[in-house]
């Protein structure tokens, strides 16, 4: 992220050094063609109406050329200008695409609103396979990031029934069970809330309760411990 941010600086700071050599440039120009006036406007006097002439139609023609080379700058002052505007366009995509990366991957806390569920299980019958279902149903709904018992759900999350236990991403978690949802709050609640969905066939089970409330005030941590591929290498596009 500091990379994207420190390219940005430069592309900004070499617009800037650009544009100022530029008007530079044409300042100078113009300072030149006030002295030469200025120099030919004390030598009139003594010059004859030929000569005064002939003065003149240098003057139009260097003013006209002057007058080229000002357009001539300006219009590449604007390419460069659009040049560096697309540039930046560019970067704070790339910028905003990591970003929903790292929200995506669970690399950074997330707050929000969504739905809280509270479910308990008094005779230790949820297994891996139900809370899978309820994380499915939460994604088909629109959830945009997930917590369980206060650790994040990411694709690479895993749910085991151990020793009595459920376990997610090797740490045990006892009920009653806590899961966050940030999303839309009532699409979220009615897809979780069907009749005859993931909520009705959990609270059919003996000694487990589903309660689903609408919250505007979620949190949902990053993951422990980010996950370093060693083997998958990115495919570069030509």
């Amino acid at each position: 992220m500091k990379d994207v941010f420190r390219l940005r600086h430069i592309q900004i700071r070499r617009m800037e050094i650009t544009f100022g050599i530029i008007c530079a440039l044409v300042g100078f120009l113009l300072v030149n063609q006030l002295r030469v006036q200025r120099s030919l406007s004390q030598q009139l006097p003594a010059l004859t109406e030929q000569n005064l002439g002939q003065i003149i139609r240098e003057l139009s023609v260097e003013t006209e050329s002057l007058q080229r080379e000002v357009a001539d700058l300006r219009i590449k002052l604007y390419k460069y200008e659009r040049e560096e505007a697309d540039k930046k366009t560019i970067l704070n995509e790339a910028a905003q695409k990591l970003e929903n990366l790292r929200i995506v991957t669970g690399l950074v806390e997330v707050e929000g609103q969504g739905v809280r569920i509270q479910l308990d299980d008094k005779k230790g019958l949820l297994g891996s396979y139900d809370m899978l279902d309820l994380i499915q149903e939460l994604r088909a709904a629109g959830a945009e990031t997930i917590s369980m018992s206060g650790q994040r759900v990411t694709a690479r999350t895993a749910f085991k029934r151990r020793e009595g236990s459920l376990w997610i991403d090797g740490n045990a978690i006892d009920p009653p069970y806590e899961v966050k949802a940030i999303g839309d709050p009532e699409t979220l609640y009615q897809g979780i809330t069907l009749a005859g969905g993931v909520r009705d066939v959990l609270s059919s089970l003996e000694g487990v309760s589903f309660t689903i409330i609408m919250a505007n005030d979620l949190s949902i941590p990053a993951v422990v411990e980010e996950v370093k591929p060693l083997h998958a290498i990115p495919v570069e596009k030509e």
